[in-house]
């Protein structure tokens, strides 16, 4: 395919939503991070750098796996990229290899470089979903199409606790049971498949007293409607403990108002809110930009939600179906958990903003999505 040809195929809405939420990104990289840069790295850049250079290296993916991979070969690579996937998770408790922050163990450290294996296995274990989904004749039975999707999801969640990542826990389970009830699979085993991921979710849950307080406090923000359907109930309230960074979001988008505090002008990123450049950066959006600001960042992530779901249903065949269609999920799913837990409306929880927050494995892993994606739309118009 020459250059000329490759240049008309391209969906550039999509890749123009993309530069779109990455540039929002890198400038609230920079805002968010730059006092913290300056006092830990003596380098006020350091992050905004960083993620620049994950940036075009990213952009590079997409070319590269538009150009040359058609996304037919996934389907063929699934338990090899799974075992790849499930190797890497195994790879972080590997004395020396493993680097631990924040009491944390997910990252591989190999020189100056490190990278989360936990990002790369969404993408691996959205591909292997596709790829059960589109055996349309086994998907049918529980002990052929849904029994080992349960056993992958319980293998992969089963490292990821050990780390511990309960986040993605959760948005992994969350995203099988969609992914289930979009591709028919009978109700009486969807029933099936939510009772043991509910029940292992409220097990690890209770099992964790500092969990227990974080859910606890989450419940005071319907406290009025608790009140008024228990009014016996007492909540405990710990506003400058578990309950102090809630308090803190919630405060951002307070002081943020309409038009927000201007970019540079957030109070709650000089270290009141925990990772202000990761976990909370959509609080640092609503304070420095506003009502305005977080409008225009839900309605991006709607378009590219939308923007998906068109290419899914222009795929050339089931696979590619239910490929692009899990992309499209990952992507509204996860901006919607960072979204709820920085509004508090979630319970504390860390997971990153796509394409936005910093961390370069997160954003390969998200411009890796859009590759594929954009590989389905240019074999659907053909």
């Amino acid at each position: 395919m020459s250059f000329k040809q490759l240049h008309q195929k391209w969906d550039w809405g999509l890749i123009i939503l993309v530069f779109t939420l990455t540039g929002l990104g890198l400038m609230m990289i920079l805002s968010s991070s730059f006092l913290l840069a300056q006092r830990y790295y003596g380098d006020p850049y350091h992050f905004f750098k960083k993620q620049t250079f994950y940036a075009f290296i990213g952009f590079i993916f997409i070319i590269g796996l538009v150009r040359y991979i058609p996304y037919q070969r996934y389907q063929r690579l699934t338990y090899p990229l799974l075992l790849f996937a499930i190797l890497g998770l195994l790879l972080v408790f590997v004395p020396g290899l493993g680097k631990t922050t924040n009491g944390a163990t997910r990252w591989i450290k190999i020189g100056p470089f490190s990278f989360q294996p936990s990002e790369l296995v969404k993408i691996v274990y959205i591909i292997y979903l596709a790829a059960l989904l589109s055996r349309q004749e086994k998907i049918k039975s529980f002990s052929t199409g849904v029994l080992p999707g349960l056993i992958i999801y319980a293998i992969i969640a089963g490292f990821l606790i050990l780390e511990p990542d309960m986040g993605t826990v959760v948005f992994l389970g969350g995203l099988t049971l969609c992914m289930f009830f979009i591709g028919g699979v009978k109700i009486k085993h969807l029933f099936l498949t939510t009772c043991p991921i509910l029940l292992a979710l409220i097990y690890l849950l209770i099992s964790a007293p500092y969990r227990v307080k974080r859910v606890l406090e989450w419940l005071n923000f319907l406290r009025p409607l608790l009140k008024w359907l228990i009014p016996e109930l007492n909540l405990p309230s710990d506003p400058l403990g578990v309950g102090y960074i809630i308090l803190h979001s919630k405060l951002a988008f307070a002081s943020g108002g309409i038009l927000g505090q201007g970019l540079g002008g957030s109070q709650q990123k000089l270290f009141y809110l925990p990772e202000p450049y990761t976990d909370y950066i959509f609080s640092i959006i609503g304070e420095e930009l506003g009502f305005c600001g977080v409008s225009l960042v839900v309605f991006l992530f709607l378009l590219l939600f939308w923007r998906g779901i068109k290419i899914a249903r222009a795929a050339r065949d089931l696979f590619g179906f239910y490929l692009a269609l899990g992309i499209s999920l990952w992507f509204f799913m996860q901006a919607s958990i960072h979204m709820g837990v920085c509004l508090g409306l979630l319970p504390p929880k860390g997971i990153t903003l796509p394409f936005i927050s910093y961390g370069g494995t997160a954003l390969w892993a998200n411009l890796i999505g859009i590759g594929i994606l954009e590989n389905i739309y240019m074999q659907g118009r053909r």
